[in-house]
């Protein structure tokens, strides 16, 4: 069984499912009053079937057993929040996702990084024209149109990141606009972006 509060736990569903018994609620609600007043509940002086609830709400984490009496554990609620919690998003779309403005991080190497990411994103599929194993190869080039049409899939205002990655030297274009390509591969990954 995972430790209450664990990542991937299902431990609320034992917290929920002890505290939607009506006689398992009512005890544990003298157990917190009590233990708030100083005046533990003892094991000893429950019946039959308050024992059988206790022993539900001890197996759900919800209360100790000490010093003769019986307390509530309230640190399982703060596991349980913490266990649902999703990990930050590290990835360089987390500047362009939902809840972000969709416009370029201010800071340089965040800048930088969201334009690598995207420019590998619009020519990845594209790569070098000839094969990678031709030294005659030529790298693969797109038209204005094919460029913004990729990255309007990735962002709210593609024609804002198209000038971007070429103002930053990541994507070169023909002097008439014509044509767009690959420049600047992304750094390897653990490389750190200049500032």
């Amino acid at each position: 069984m995972n430790h209450p509060g664990t990542a991937g736990s299902s431990h609320w569903k034992a917290v929920a499912a002890a505290l939607a018994d009506t006689r398992r609620l009512d005890l544990y609600a003298r157990i917190v009053t009590g233990a708030g007043k100083g005046e533990p509940l003892f094991r000893d002086s429950l019946d039959r079937a308050e024992a059988k609830s206790l022993d539900a709400l001890q197996k759900a984490g919800l209360v100790r057993s000490g010093d003769g009496g019986l307390f509530p554990v309230p640190e399982v609620f703060s596991r349980l929040l913490a266990a649902d919690r999703t990990p930050r998003d590290e990835s360089p779309m987390r500047h362009l996702g939902p809840g972000s403005s969709g416009s370029l991080p201010a800071k340089r190497t965040e800048r930088l990084e969201v334009l690598h990411h995207l420019a590998g994103e619009v020519f990845s599929r594209h790569g070098v024209l000839g094969g990678a194993d031709n030294p005659a190869a030529s790298r693969a080039r797109l038209t204005e149109a094919e460029v913004t049409g990729r990255l309007a899939a990735l962002t709210k205002d593609p024609a804002m990141f198209r000038r971007a990655m070429v103002d930053e030297g990541i994507v070169r274009r023909s002097p008439d606009g014509s044509s767009y390509w690959l420049a600047a591969p992304r750094p390897a990954s653990g490389i750190e972006f200049a500032g």
